[in-house]
């Protein structure tokens, strides 16, 4: 979570760092995240995760933002010794520093936690102090680190530059010494950097980046450096070289590596063996045949073989002491024809990319002019690709042209990992190839649907059993021979299935390719204009037909009277209006399109699909499915067979569908909210667009409910909500609403409101949820804000007594039954003399740095609250009884010399009490009440003390003996406050009305700490009554064992409730007795005479049997006469209440009386 407003950033930071402001908190149980966060979170932004697979997701998702990781040990799903192993065996999470949180303090445990690389152990329980000290120091030490490696690479980079100084130098000297050289180290420079960047971006697998690059270009220069080391009479001699001085000629690649070893002190390790290696080996050539050491293929290290080719194709466009300059033009051929040597097949397609750009620079940096014939004026260097295409996709566009050269089906199939592939669709007989989800499926499916009978036995055999051992024996090839039924034919014609393997000379490569075709007379008589056999049947053909050339007019040459009925035209009117050429009867915006669509369909098969819109003769536009097949007509030409089906009422539909989907669509960018489906059956997700917008990356999509459980980007806290919304829907629950946290790319959680409805199949089972995500930050934001004004005091900024009570509360049942608190009372000593001697104004600024000091103290997920004026109550989670005393003393030295005694001439000091849990009790009110008879013991004592409740034994004893004098006195604020409001949320939320009602007694007999809160529900004449509905605290005596049909009159009669309906007794023993008068009381204010209860004695005895000591009764009454009574009953102590808790008591009695009403209708 984090603050409105901004974090803090830590001072000191670098660039780095400010990128690195997030701590990944790990921990199962909720409220040590908590207490984490609320000590980090206002110096980082906090991630939280509840186990351990959750933790490397978020660890992976923002491991660039992540400064450090606080793990706790024991996790489900994956506890943090599976992380930490997990983060050591990653390279990209290895650099995460990990601090472990945990209990076990065992030497086993601790030297395995170091061992996978831990920064720091921390034991449970921590001061948080420290734990903030040492996680800075933690985070401080890594960015030393990272700037240690910024320094290293910023350092490499200055030494690459200083060695290029001297690289520059000896590449001069070479220039100098030889007298044909010129420029050419600047061009080999300029032609390798040219060819290695269309290498990189046609060849990704090389893993050729920018600084690889820039690395082989700079090494490139010292490619002839051994040349040194060859005699002037050779190096420059005016003629062709003899085969014992072309010898010698050959040693200046091995002397150049010699050299380049003995600079192994320029440190840059890298940059020289890119450069020994292109030294030693630029000679080789592909086959084999080139020097020093007869290298093939790629055993040659790619950096030599394109520093290879620049160095011939340079050789060959300057003018030499034996030949004059060579052409650019010419010199490509060359290359590319091998009669400088062979080169890789991958590099000379890049080769061929570059020509332009190599001819650019030959002329640009010519050392003379070439040759006028050969020159043309230069255009300026860019990427001149033919069409725009890479190499692999030039090669693509030459298979598929051959493909179709040869009219064959082809298929690829890789074996290992059971991929395949229709790659070419010469025929629609083949189409059923293109199905299933297994080649052996497709292959099945083929064969039941188009192949004979009798020879599907030995076809499937050959696609399946012969197949291992074809691989398996390294063969190149093998053929299959069988008879496929043909609709155009009518009848079975022989095919033929060629398997092909790729690359045999590989053991590992498993893919083949399948070549189908139809063969002999039977494919000629298929490529014939089929319909022409008969001109009855060319007309019975249903929909409209027609045969036209491959020409950009599409001249028909023959159709049908379904084409004519189709359009509305007549033969002659085609002819003569149209010239016969189909173009023109196409709509004028999809003319284009068409050809298109036709040319790039002919590219991968024979056959043809597309739509698109005609022109009626009545002026209407018609929907055309046209569906064509690549033949031959009469006279050898190129033409299609061309089938039409009307679809404008389908289109027309679409059409309608589009524009619904376009003012969908137009609405969704006009809101910020996300549009999100679920497709229940499948587990598939879609979102719309503005989700990456909003959080940068895209979900979860596939297996859901799965995902989210095991990681995602969902606070931990929420992930119940979310897997409640889903199961709910997924159940059939029509609509379901949720409020969510998600992060965002950089880990900031942004809080999500989730509107999901769902869509029914015709069976009434949820089919989708369709969802609308809002984020509602700033209203949290405000809600917040204004939340924390009404619960903050304004001075202080602790919480107010009504919610600092509500949140102890809270974290009470959070943390479970049985875990340790510590509840500290604190009142400072004599505190009215500060307001009487220096003024208000001046006490008002010691209570701020009171409360300043108890923060520091208290800052890791405990709940302070003032209660009164110098009166402060703090909850703390997870303390145990000596850490209780140590903190009781640190509290007290705290609050001591608060103004120095030079300022004020007054001494500072406290008095706490304290409560333990479990010990002293497991709910707030219990602990609250024994804090206080804790402090008023400290305060008897003397001025700054504490004392625990256990170590009185004077107080305990009070606290147990039920004597008059044990009564419970309410504060103004304890627990009254607010509860008609929450009464009525329990009422009036979700569920049903029995629950509901249930909720809200539970919930007011909780908030006042009372033994049972009943309802009470009189017969039709009222005269008898019965409980209705009832909550009991455990150890407490239920209301339903003994208030079954009972008289009225014997619980007091309809006569105890005043003209309000208020009936309040604080001590039942005094029923009917002379403390009656104080006693019991009807209404408020009223005084209940001795006989008002019918007959006292009966009354104080059903009273005694049920052992209640304290009753607060409200009637439940309607226009009809009184109904029944709800009862709020103590009993253990006696009880006062004051005027304004009865009123506020009687406020809530009558919500829930307006309820019962409603049920009881």
């Amino acid at each position: 979570m984090w603050k409105a407003g901004g974090r803090r950033i830590v001072p000191g930071r670098g660039d780095q760092m400010n990128r690195r402001d997030t701590i990944l908190v790990a921990d199962d149980v909720e409220i040590n995240r908590a207490v984490l966060r609320s000590i980090f979170e206002e110096d980082y932004n906090v991630l939280e995760a509840e186990n351990g697979e959750q933790a490397l997701f978020l660890m992976r998702q923002y491991r660039d933002s992540i400064a450090i990781v606080l793990l706790d040990l024991i996790m489900p799903v994956r506890d943090g010794y599976e992380v930490m192993e997990e983060r050591q065996a990653d390279p990209s999470l290895r650099g995460l520093p990990v601090a472990v949180i945990t209990a076990d303090d065992s030497v086993e445990s601790e030297i395995r936690v170091f061992d996978l690389g831990a920064s720091d152990i921390i034991g449970k329980p921590f001061e948080p102090h420290l734990v903030r000290r040492r996680i800075r120091n933690i985070v401080s030490l890594s960015q030393r680190h990272l700037d240690q490696d910024d320094c290293i690479r910023e350092q490499a980079r200055k030494l690459r530059e200083s060695n290029a100084a001297v690289i520059d130098a000896l590449s001069s000297i070479i220039e100098y010494r030889s007298a044909e050289t010129g420029q050419h180290i600047k061009r080999i420079q300029l032609f390798t950097r040219v060819l290695l960047e269309d290498v990189a971006a046609n060849c990704p697998d090389l893993g050729l980046d920018e600084s690889r690059i820039a690395m082989i270009v700079s090494a490139s220069s010292l490619h002839d450096i051994g040349k040194i080391a060859i005699p002037d009479a050779i190096l420059n001699k005016p003629g062709r070289l003899t085969a014992e001085e072309f010898e010698v000629m050959k040693t200046h690649a091995v002397k150049g590596c010699e050299i380049l070893s003995r600079l192994d002190r320029m440190g840059d390790r890298d940059y020289l063996k890119y450069a020994s290696d292109i030294c030693l080996y630029h000679h080789e050539r592909w086959d084999g045949k080139g020097y020093p050491k007869g290298l093939k293929k790629d055993r040659i290290p790619m950096c030599a073989q394109v520093v290879g080719i620049a160095d011939c194709y340079d050789a060959l466009t300057t003018d030499r002491v034996y030949r004059g300059a060579i052409p650019p033009e010419h010199a490509f051929n060359m290359i590319l024809n091998g009669e400088c040597g062979a080169f890789s097949p991958r590099l000379l397609e890049s080769f061929k990319n570059v020509r332009d750009s190599f001819r650019e620079l030959t002329l640009r940096y010519a050392d003379q002019e070439l040759p006028q014939s050969e020159l043309v004026e230069a255009e300026p260097l860019e990427d001149r690709r033919e069409d725009g295409r890479d190499a692999g996709q030039l090669f693509q566009a030459k298979y598929l042209t051959l493909l179709g050269g040869i009219d064959a089906t082809v298929m690829e199939v890789d074996f290992q990992t059971g991929l395949y592939h229709l790659e070419y669709l010469s025929d629609p007989v083949f189409d059923t190839l293109r199905s299933g989800q297994r080649f052996e499926d497709s292959v099945r499916l083929f064969a039941e649907q188009s192949v004979l009978p009798e020879d599907r036995p030995a076809l499937l055999t050959f696609m399946t059993e012969s197949m291992g051992g074809f691989l398996e024996q390294e063969q190149m090839g093998r053929e299959i021979y069988f008879r496929v039924w043909e609709r155009g034919a009518q009848g079975f014609r022989r095919c033929g299935c060629s398997m092909l393997r790729v690359d045999a000379g590989s053991l590992y490569c498993k893919k083949v390719l399948l070549v189908w075709k139809i063969e002999g007379e039977a494919q000629k008589g298929r490529d014939q204009a089929g319909p022409e056999a008969g001109a009855g049947a060319w007309n019975d053909l249903l929909g409209g037909t027609f045969l036209c050339l491959c020409d950009p007019h599409m001249t028909i040459r023959k159709l049908n009277d379904g084409f004519c009925r189709l359009l509305g035209y007549g033969e002659a009117e085609i002819r003569e209006q149209f010239h016969s050429r189909y173009r023109n009867l196409i709509y004028p915006g999809d003319r284009e399109e068409v050809l298109r669509q036709i040319r790039e369909q002919l590219r991968v098969g024979n056959v043809v699909e597309m739509e698109y819109r005609a022109q009626g003769k009545d002026g209407s536009t018609v929907w055309l499915l046209d569906r064509g097949h690549l033949t031959v007509d009469d006279e050898g030409n190129s033409a299609l067979f061309h089938m039409l089906v009307d679809v404008t009422r389908s289109k027309r539909a679409q059409e309608e569908l589009r524009r619904m989907q376009e003012r969908y669509q137009l609405i969704l960018e006009q809101t910020e909210d996300i549009i999100v489906e679920w497709d229940i059956r499948k587990e598939r997700l879609t979102v719309s667009d503005n989700w990456e917008k909003k959080f940068g990356y895209q979900p979860v999509q596939d297996g859901l409910m799965k995902q989210i459980s095991m990681g995602s980007h969902i606070h931990p806290d929420d992930l119940a909500e979310c897997a409640a919304l889903q199961r709910d829907m997924a159940g059939g629950k029509p609509y379901g609403e949720k409020e969510l946290r998600v992060a965002d790319k950089d880990g900031r959680y942004r809080w999500c409101r989730v509107r999901a409805a769902a869509q029914m199949d015709e069976m009434g089972h949820p089919l989708r949820v369709v969802a609308v995500i809002a984020d509602i930050g700033e209203e949290k934001r405000r809600s917040e804000f204004l939340q924390n004004r009404a619960e903050r005091d304004g001075l202080t900024g602790f919480y107010n007594q009504t919610a600092g009570k509500l949140r102890a509360r809270q974290l009470l049942e959070k943390q479970g039954c049985g875990r340790a608190a510590a509840l500290y009372m604190i009142d400072m000593d004599n505190f009215r003399e500060v307001n009487e001697r220096y003024g208000h104004s001046f006490g008002n600024v010691v209570l701020q740095e009171i409360s300043n000091r108890l923060r520091r103290l208290f800052s890791g997920g405990e709940v302070l609250i003032r209660v009164g004026g110098d009166e402060f109550l703090i909850l703390a989670p997870g303390v145990e009884e000596a850490a209780a005393r140590a903190q009781g003393r640190e509290i007290q030295q705290a609050l001591q010399d608060i103004i120095g005694r030079d300022v004020v001439r007054f001494r500072f000091s406290c008095s706490i009490g304290i409560s333990l849990c479990p010990g002293d009790g497991e709910d707030f009110e219990t602990l609250y009440r024994k804090g206080c008879r804790a402090l008023l013991a400290a305060k008897e004592r003397d001025t700054d003390k504490y004392v625990l409740y256990r170590d009185e034994p004077k107080i305990v004893d009070e606290e147990n003996e039920p004597a008059a004098g044990n009564t419970h006195i309410d504060t103004e604020d304890d627990g009254y406050d607010g509860l008609a409001r929450e009464v009525f949320d329990a009422l009036y939320g979700t569920g049903e009305a029995v629950k509901s009602l249930s909720r809200a007694l539970e919930l007011a007999g909780r908030r006042l700490g009372l033994s049972r809160v009943g309802v009470i529900q009189a017969d039709g004449d009222g005269e008898r009554c019965s409980l209705f509905s009832e909550w009991c605290k455990e150890g407490s005596v239920p209301l339903r064992e003994v208030m079954q049909d009972v008289l009225v009159t014997r619980l007091g009669g309809w006569e105890q409730f005043g003209a309000d309906g208020v009936f309040c007794c604080a001590d039942a023993a005094e029923i009917g007795g002379e403390a009656g008068t104080a006693g019991a009381v009807r209404g408020p204010g009223a005084v209940g005479e001795p006989g008002a209860l019918g007959t006292a004695e009966t009354a104080a005895l059903e009273l005694e049997r049920t052992d209640a000591r304290a009753v607060f009764r409200f009637a439940v009454r309607d226009s009809g006469g009184d109904r029944g009574w709800i009862s709020f009953e103590d009993c253990l102590a006696r009880r006062e209440w004051t005027e304004e808790q009865r009123a506020q008591l009687a406020f809530a009695a009558g919500i829930i009386s307006l309820f019962l009403l409603k049920m009881w209708a």
